[in-house]
């Protein structure tokens, strides 16, 4: 897992981590390193990881899978760096952030939707507003403590930034009446044509429509890349909470959805403030035209993006739920089909070459006989109780009993569980690459940032009494003018 990012000091870094399953069965991230970058380009970018295995030892041959983001340079299917990196370890599988992939679906389908589309450009007109003026940001303040509302800062709506649009339109729900009430303030003070211009806006009945349909319909779509986000979850979770997300933005189309239901209610203290009259024929005449064309399209491309890879979906084969009942015609074939997809990536010698150039063959990740034990092993899951996939998958790498008799469905599971879903842990060390190497300290040297990066992103929470004596230990081992 990689990615690159430019610092205070317009050096390229790249920030690198490694996916692995533990002795207990869980798959973890950890960051091993940031390394600065001469150029962007995918070899550049490539070289640069070959590199830093080499001098770590690390075997880039026994790569099962690679995270990147979608952008041409990591992704690029002929000279990305993923296409570069197959060529060492042809047996890596890539596969794309699927938070990015879920991002660029919400602002596709966004950008699609006229009435969405223009409700966007409102909230950014309306955050550089306030973001820019300190003044108007403290009048802003003023009317929410008048009218007893919660002091809420507009954040800034960007396509760019994960779940950024939710906490826009939830700040901007929760004070809309604070809102349009300091801009009508602001404008009867200053003639500032903007603050009438956005309060216009945002007096628009399909404006405030569209901001209680977002407030529904964002908040399940961040849920779904919160879960993805997360370091355990595996390649087999993926299309189970996709199709969750789907079923639930479905309810949003009804007449009498939630939101709809929440934006009643709200009707008559709003028509206070703002004078914008609700009608019901009005919310149904939005929820034609606006609400259900863009929930569809919302969910033709999180679909058509979230397509599954043949060898991703052969995974499920694991899941108990799935097996057929041991006396049911389909209990003898159940399963073969998909093994024979696994067989024919992890099973095959692959040809390859090496970082220097010289091509050879690599020997298959598993051998020729998973059909057999899949025979096996289909019938143990089938007297086993109906647990989820997950900690199936869990007993497999950590049950010696399971790795014994199931060896190669041991070692698939152990793959499955390696290879990355998004690139969050990455992007997280960004944030804290800039928390460290900031305008003030700006001259921090390269090896200093990556131990320093290392203690931020690797320390735990808490730490026992002898990690904290063995620190001190270390610290005392040099002459210092501060002894501890």
């Amino acid at each position: 897992m990689a990615d690159e990012c430019t610092d205070v000091t317009t050096t390229e870094e790249l920030s690198i981590f490694f996916r692995w399953v533990n002795m207990d069965g869980q798959p973890v991230e950890h960051f091993l390193d940031i390394v600065p970058l001469k150029a962007t380009d995918a070899k550049t970018i490539y070289s640069a990881l070959v590199e830093f295995m080499k001098d770590k030892n690390i075997q880039i041959s026994k790569l099962v899978g690679m995270g990147f983001d979608g952008a041409a340079t990591f992704s690029g299917k002929h000279n990305g760096v993923q296409s570069l990196l197959k060529k060492i370890s042809p047996h890596a599988l890539f596969v794309p952030c699927h938070c990015h992939l879920l991002q660029l679906a919400c602002v596709q389908a966004a950008n699609a939707t006229s009435g969405i589309k223009h409700v966007y450009i409102t909230l950014t007109t309306l955050w550089k507003f306030f973001h820019y003026s300190p003044k108007r940001a403290e009048s802003l303040k003023a009317v929410q403590q008048v009218l007893d509302l919660p002091e809420l800062k507009v954040v800034k709506p960007s396509d760019t930034r994960w779940l950024s649009h939710e906490r826009c339109v939830k700040a901007v729900k929760a004070s809309y009446s604070a809102i349009v009430t300091a801009l009508n303030n602001i404008y009867e003070q200053t003639h500032a044509p903007e603050a009438l211009g956005i309060s216009k806006a945002l007096c628009r009945p399909s404006t405030l429509v569209a901001i209680y349909l977002l407030d529904y319909v964002l908040p399940q779509v961040a849920k779904l890349s919160r879960a993805l986000q997360t370091e355990r979850i595996d390649l087999t979770a993926i299309i189970p909470l996709v199709d969750a997300t789907l079923n639930t933005l479905d309810d949003a189309m009804l007449p009498a959805a939630n939101w709809v239901l929440e934006l009643m209610d709200a009707k008559n203290e709003i028509e206070e403030v703002t004078d914008i009259t609700l009608t019901t024929e009005s919310i149904a005449t939005f929820q034609g035209q606006v609400a259900e064309p863009f929930i569809r399209m919302l969910k033709a491309n999180i679909s058509s993006r979230f397509i599954s890879q043949d060898i991703v979906s052969s995974f499920g084969i694991f899941d108990p739920k799935k097996v057929p009942a041991a006396d049911s015609s389909d209990f003898h074939t159940y399963g073969e089909d998909l093994i024979d997809v696994l067989l024919a990536h992890y099973g095959a010698e692959l040809p390859a070459k090496t970082a220097g150039g010289d091509e050879y063959t690599k020997e298959a990740l598993i051998s020729r006989e998973p059909r057999e034990e899949w025979k096996t092993f289909r019938s143990y899951l089938s007297k086993k109780p109906k647990g989820n996939l997950h900690l199936q998958l869990k007993e497999l790498t950590t049950s010696d009993m399971l790795s014994e008799i199931f060896p190669n469905i041991s070692t698939l599971a152990n793959i499955c569980l390696s290879i990355p879903v998004s690139n969050a842990s990455v992007e997280r060390s960004f944030s804290k690459m800039k928390l460290i190497k900031t305008r003030i300290r700006n001259r921090i040297g390269q090896s200093q940032l990556s131990y320093l990066m290392k203690i931020a992103m690797e320390t735990p929470e808490t730490l026992s009494s002898t990690q904290l004596n063995d620190i001190i230990t270390v610290w005392n081992k040099k002459p210092r003018r501060i002894a501890v």
